[in-house]
């Protein structure tokens, strides 16, 4: 990822030294380059006039408009997420320096191909397969539940292992909907005795959370131990017999002696969630009018100079919020990630005119992303969401006023005060593809896109053995608590490959 965000950097530098060194004034009826409004997606908002992700340099004229429709496929890691969007735009040109633009996601569909690598599969509402059949909540790294009886025991410990559970194992999270407060929690196998009441649990009220810019807020019984809703991750668990290294397995005064202790072996203390859509729960989910974006391009150099430059600021908000059980639904089934007040972005554009026939384009910029909050839980934040550094690069060549050559590059970079996120991806995209123009005053567009950095298996460090975990880091296990036994160790990772985890094999989309 580091290498192909560094080539993308590069690239663009020495594009923009080209353009600016370069650049041609060709502007006239007879010029073979066409504009269209830009279908953006994976990053990038669609709608001003540019390439298929990439905005030039150019705006419509005053009193000009043109309408969009299309159809964006890609894919996104952390979960191999296979996103179809379908954005809607319009724009006006104001004057020859302005245009004005309004996107919307009418159509969104989500097939998550790796659900046992996003922490929104283990919320309290959601299932996974364990085998062909049987499904219950996953295993899980969460934060220590408010006791309503029976042993003290988990007192003082924040990072708690929350096995798979019911009817998998005992012990685990039983279905609870959103929101989720005073709902039953885990009782983690500690089902007491003729004399001691049995360990029960609820989902305890959040607390904290630094508003809609600043720290997620915490969630006992259910979310991370770092803050946040969503939990850490257990991809793998081991037996361990009970010996006199491990203990007896036997809570005080709560349950009868165990002949085994079961532990995580490859687990994440932080969630891992897609930051478009952090709360997805559905291997397959569909919604509408995803998002909302009005924003305007503003060209600052001379509408018939060859290098043009200027600045593209937006505002994006989202009508499915955490409020109240149908909006919470909707962003479980990938509507967004449900700002609260929305986004705000600001692109810098610059393209140059080497040619007749060659135009070179580049952007950067950055968008600055609010919290999703949830009046139906007292205003908790649900998540610190990262914000966006967008970079990217474009060539078109205008082979005749019909045919038109595109040829991009972009990275989006997650930066920012945010919720630590365990399998963090920083999508770096290629796409290439050919308008096509009947008449000046439309069009339609293919393109082939692909995820250059996708989290398949050549995106972790592989060894000829097994790496060994000796202890569990500090985590807490209910009878018995941190299981750190010296001169026992539990295979984590198989030749370099964590155990559990699914690696992405689908790089591949497109545009149309």
């Amino acid at each position: 990822m580091r290498l192909a965000t560094r080539a993308l950097l590069s690239a663009l530098t020495i594009f923009v030294l080209t353009a600016a060194v370069s650049a041609q004034t060709l502007r006239s009826p007879q010029d073979p380059r066409n504009q269209a409004p830009t279908v953006g997606t994976g990053g990038p908002v669609g709608g001003p006039t540019g390439l298929f992700t990439v905005y030039d340099g150019d705006t419509i004229r005053k009193g000009e408009f043109t309408f969009s429709v299309a159809y964006s496929n890609y894919d996104r890691d952390p979960g191999n997420v296979d996103i179809v969007d379908t954005p809607l735009s319009f724009n006006v040109g104001l004057n020859d320096h302005v245009e004005l633009f309004f996107k919307t996601n009418g159509y969104r569909g989500m097939k998550v191909n790796n659900p046992q690598n996003l922490s929104s599969f283990y919320l309290p509402n959601s299932q996974l397969f364990f085998g062909s059949t049987l499904r219950c909540s996953g295993a899980a790294i969460i934060q220590q539940p408010e006791r309503v009886s029976g042993s003290t025991l988990l007192s003082g410990f924040s990072p708690v292992f929350r096995p798979a559970g019911p009817p998998c194992n005992v012990g685990g999270q039983g279905f609870v909907q959103f929101p989720f407060i005073g709902g039953v929690g885990p009782n983690f196998g500690l089902t007491g005795n003729a004399i001691a009441p049995p360990y029960v649990s609820r989902i305890g009220t959040p607390f904290g959370g630094n508003g809609s810019f600043g720290g997620a807020s915490n969630f006992p019984g259910m979310g991370s131990p770092v803050g946040s809703i969503l939990p850490g991750i257990v991809l793998a668990t081991a037996v361990l017999p009970c010996t006199a290294l491990t203990g007896n397995c036997r809570p005080p005064a709560n349950a009868s002696p165990q002949s085994q202790l079961l532990i995580p072996t490859t687990f994440t203390i932080a969630p891992s969630y897609l930051p478009d859509a952090p709360f997805i729960n559905r291997l397959y989910g569909e919604s509408s009018f995803t998002d909302y974006v009005v924003g305007a391009k503003i060209r600052l150099a001379s509408p018939n100079d060859a290098l043009g430059w200027g600045f593209i600021p937006f505002y994006r908000w989202y009508p499915d919020k955490a409020n109240d059980f149908q909006g919470f639904n909707q962003m479980q089934r990938g509507a967004g990630p449900g700002g609260d007040i929305g986004d705000f972005g600001l692109i810098g554009f610059i393209d140059g005119r080497l040619s007749q026939h060659v135009n070179v384009a580049a952007n950067v910029g950055y968008i600055l992303n609010s919290n999703p909050k949830s009046d139906a839980m007292g205003g908790a934040v649900l998540l610190d969401r990262p914000d966006e550094f967008l970079s990217g690069v474009g060539v078109d060549y205008s082979v005749n006023k019909h045919f038109q050559l595109i040829g991009e590059a972009r990275s989006t970079i997650y930066s920012g005060g945010r919720t630590p996120n365990a399998f963090n991806n920083n999508p770096v995209d290629a796409i290439g593809g050919i308008r096509i123009y009947p008449a000046r005053w439309w069009g339609i567009g293919v393109a082939y896109r692909r995820h250059m950095n996708q989290q398949d298996e050549g995106h972790f460090n592989l060894a000829d053995s097994n790496t060994q975990a000796a202890n569990l880091s500090g985590v807490f296990v209910p009878g018995r608590g941190v299981v750190i036994v010296p001169g026992t160790t539990v295979p984590a990772t198989n030749g370099g490959r964590p155990n559990g985890f699914n690696f992405s094999d689908d790089p591949n989309g497109f545009i149309f």
